[in-house]
């Protein structure tokens, strides 16, 4: 029994990760930009870190860092960079905006991010229209999804979501 759980398993994943790379983001309007407040010492991890990285690592390196601070919770805490926090993709999306505009600008590059609302498609279908099939207390918190809008120096855009590691 052990054997055909791990086996089943392998192939749920197996099917869920070939459909992952369908994945995209689709922005609908911008969200007003908090900026959240970054520590002395993170200030200066987050300088250190990324000096002499292009902009696409560093994008790389700040989405990372997000996923690292935070936790996702359907309540959000303050931000306090010296433990995990608790946020929702609203959350996600103002503290990964404000990471990177930090690191662009301690390094000199004329990149912004700026969090947005949208959706998140699979394969062209919105997955916020199966919110029917969540319970009624999610059926809100579906209803559209927060990420991040980075316009990269070169005036490429590209899309970024922290809280399902996506860089579109």
């Amino acid at each position: 029994m052990k054997k055909l759980t791990v086996i089943i398993s392998l192939i749920v994943l197996t099917i869920f990760y070939s459909y992952a790379d369908g994945l995209s983001l689709k922005k609908i309007r911008y969200r007003n930009y908090v900026p959240v407040t970054l520590s002395k010492e993170f200030k200066q991890e987050i300088s250190k870190d990324t000096k002499g990285l292009n902009e696409r690592d560093i994008v790389i390196y700040c989405n990372k860092k997000t996923q690292e601070k935070l936790t996702f919770s359907t309540k959000c805490e303050k931000f306090d960079d010296s433990k995990k926090t608790k946020m929702h993709c609203v959350g996600y999306a103002q503290v990964l905006a404000t990471i990177c505009n930090y690191a662009f600008s301690v390094n000199g590059i004329k990149g912004s991010a700026k969090p947005v609302v949208g959706y998140v498609l699979l394969n062209g279908m919105n997955l916020n229209d199966y919110s029917n099939l969540l319970p009624e207390k999610w059926k809100n918190f579906t209803k559209d999804h927060d990420f991040v809008e980075i316009k990269l120096s070169d005036g490429k855009i590209i899309y970024v979501d922290s809280s399902l590691d996506i860089i579109k």
